[in-house]
């Protein structure tokens, strides 16, 4: 399945399914940002909205600010239209990243939050990025360099089907290394580049819980081919696995377990 697909195919759940992780990194990241109510912002890859809705909290003037959020996943972009309808300063269009269908120099702040890994030409859509950005602007690009569910759902293949390949997501390797997103981005023509660690969780209320969003999430992926036996063997034992990953947070004044998750943010100024 290729990513798009993927996309598509989780966009409903797939901010619930993914532990609130991409949000708290959402929340690290927009501060970083020096926008007012003039500022016109990119979210590429925008996936189910998650930055935007963020960039709507920190807005002082939540009309004011013009966000294009645009997405190659037609269902995300559905989503995005849909949960935005009433803010009629965001506009959500179908445009994969690599090919954006703006002007020169037309944001004065470009978010593209672990999208660029997905990218078929990273290149090019890092080329993108600096082109629409105007002279002063500042893009923020953000991959993952740890994904704590990898070894969780490993150690359960190893219980289950240990022959199965190990799982991994459909992006290279290198790109887990910081240093390719920079190199990425410097060939796309960005000169500025800061690169910065953020620590965020994939979390829930239980282990239970965090198990369940992880089966939701890369079930029909790694399930595919196993019997209905297996299946439930492998629900049966995923909670205990989880356990031994998790740890408790906070968020927002309420207690959370999740295992971490450790994001490479880059901050490119043109």
């Amino acid at each position: 399945m290729k990513p798009l697909d993927h996309f598509d195919f989780t966009a409903q759940s797939y901010e619930k399914s993914t532990g609130g992780c991409a949000r708290e990194l959402a929340e690290r990241i927009i501060p970083l940002l020096n926008f007012t109510n003039d500022s016109v912002i990119l979210d590429s890859a925008c996936g189910s909205g998650i930055v935007t809705d963020v960039l709507l909290q920190h807005l002082k003037n939540k009309t004011a600010t013009k966000i294009f959020a645009t997405d190659g996943a037609p269902k995300m972009v559905e989503l995005v239209q849909a949960r935005f309808s009433d803010h009629h300063n965001v506009k959500a269009t179908v445009m994969p990243g690599e090919s954006l269908d703006f002007q020169d120099a037309t944001f004065d702040h470009s978010i593209t939050s672990l999208g660029l890994m997905f990218f078929t030409d990273a290149v090019k859509g890092a080329a993108e990025i600096f082109r629409t950005l105007k002279v002063g602007g500042t893009a923020i690009v953000t991959g993952w360099e740890e994904l704590g569910y990898i070894p969780i759902i490993r150690s359960l293949q190893q219980e289950i089907r240990p022959s199965d390949q190990p799982f991994n997501l459909p992006v290279s390797p290198k790109w887990f290394d910081p240093a390719h997103t920079e190199k990425i981005l410097r060939a796309g023509g960005f000169e500025d580049i800061e690169m910065r660690s953020e620590l965020v969780h994939w979390a829930a209320e239980t282990d239970e819980e965090v198990a369940s969003l992880i089966v939701q999430m890369f079930g029909p992926f790694v399930f595919k081919d196993w019997n209905q036996a297996e299946k439930k063997r492998a629900e049966e034992l995923l909670p205990g696995i989880v356990s031994q990953w998790t740890g408790h947070i906070e968020r927002h004044g309420k207690r959370y377990v999740g295992f971490k998750m450790k994001a490479t943010v880059v901050l490119c100024r043109k």
